[in-house]
C-alpha cells in the first residue's frame, strides 16, 4: 500500500489574518420527481446473451464510432462473448437471413458478417418494420422462415467472417433490412437495473452534427461512477433514431447526477442532466468557435 507523507503542521495565525477558507463542494440540487416515461422510449429488446454471461456492450467501439480512425464507422454494438457462446432472440420474430452471406449481402460487402442471422419482428416503430442481426457466429440453429420466440437460442458465438477473435455482432435496422438502415441498438435493449441512458446531440450554432466530438461524462453527487467516454457519430450511413435524433449514446449509466463534457481543443463545453433508472436522458451541447 503506497503511504502517504506526513500532513505538515498548519501554519499559525497571525493578527488580522484568517485562514483561507476551502471551496464550497459541488452541491447538485435535490432530484426532481421520476418523470413520465416519454413516448420516445422504446426499451423492448431483451439482452442476446443469457443472463449470468457477458451481457454488456463493449465500449471500446460503439455504434456510430471508428475507434479512433482505424475502422469504418461501426453499424451495431459487440457482446465481447466466447466461442460457443448460446445466442439468443431479442425478442419474437420470424427469421429472414440465416446462413453465410457468401452469396447474398448482407454486410457493407459478401462474406462479411460470416454465420449470420437476421429476424423481422412483431412490432413496427413508427409505421416501420424492424428487424434484429446477429453476426459472426460459429452455427446457425434457426433457418428462414422459422417463427422464434423471444429468447430462443438461434445460434452461438464465434469469430466467421472480418472477426479478429470471437465476439458476436449485433445490429438494429428499422424500415428495411439494409446495412445503411442501422439504429443504436443502445436504444433498444432494455437498462439494467437502477441504469439509464444518456443520449444526446452534439451540433455547430448553425445545427450541423459534430463528427467524432469526443464526450465524456462526470457524476457530480458522489455516487458510483465508472469512468464513461464515447465519441458522436462519424459518416453519412450512420443515422439517429426516428424520435430522439440523437448523434451519441452511453448506456449503463448509474442513476444519479451528471456533468456531459464534450472538449473542442482546450475548449470545455458541457450540460448537467440527470439519469433515471429504465429511461433515457437527452441532452444537446453546441460547440461555439
Amino acid at each position: 500500500m503506497r503511504r502517504h507523507p506526513p500532513r505538515p503542521a498548519s501554519p499559525p495565525c497571525h493578527p488580522h489574518q484568517r485562514p483561507l477558507a476551502p471551496p464550497p463542494p459541488h452541491h447538485p440540487p435535490s432530484p426532481p420527481p421520476l418523470p413520465q416515461t416519454s413516448a420516445d422510449e422504446h426499451y423492448w429488446f431483451r439482452r442476446p446473451v443469457e443472463e449470468g454471461g457477458i451481457v454488456w456492450t463493449n465500449k471500446h467501439y460503439p455504434y456510430g464510432s471508428t475507434r479512433g480512425g482505424t475502422l469504418r464507422p461501426h453499424h451495431g454494438v459487440e457482446f465481447d462473448v466466447p466461442y460457443n457462446t448460446p445466442i439468443l432472440s431479442v425478442v419474437g420474430g420470424t427469421v429472414v437471413f440465416a446462413g453465410a452471406d457468401d452469396v447474398e449481402i448482407v454486410g457493407p460487402e459478401l462474406n462479411f458478417y460470416g454465420n449470420v442471422i437476421v429476424i423481422q419482428h412483431d412490432m413496427l416503430w413508427q409505421e416501420q418494420p424492424i428487424y434484429t442481426l446477429y453476426a459472426h457466429l460459429n452455427e446457425v440453429y434457426v433457418r428462414p422462415g422459422q417463427v422464434v420466440a423471444a429468447q430462443a437460442v438461434i445460434g452461438i458465438s464465434g469469430a466467421t467472417g472480418v472477426a479478429d477473435g470471437p465476439h458476436m455482432h449485433f445490429e438494429v435496422r428499422v424500415g428495411a433490412n439494409s446495412y445503411e438502415n442501422t439504429r443504436n441498438p443502445l436504444l433498444w435493449l432494455y437498462p439494467f437495473p437502477d441504469r439509464g441512458t444518456i443520449a444526446g446531440r452534439v451540433i455547430f450554432p448553425d445545427g450541423t452534427l459534430a463528427e467524432n466530438a469526443p464526450i465524456s461524462i462526470r457524476r457530480l453527487d458522489g455516487g458510483i461512477a465508472p469512468p464513461t467516454s464515447t465519441t458522436s457519430y462519424v459518416g453519412t450511413t450512420i443515422k439517429g433514431d426516428e424520435r430522439w435524433q440523437e448523434n451519441f449514446v452511453m448506456d449503463d449509466i448509474y442513476a444519479g447526477y451528471y456533468e456531459v463534457t464534450v472538449r473542442d481543443g482546450t475548449t470545455k463545453f458541457s450540460q448537467e442532466v440527470w439519469v433515471y433508472p429504465y429511461q433515457t436522458s437527452f441532452v444537446e451541447i453546441v460547440i461555439e468557435r
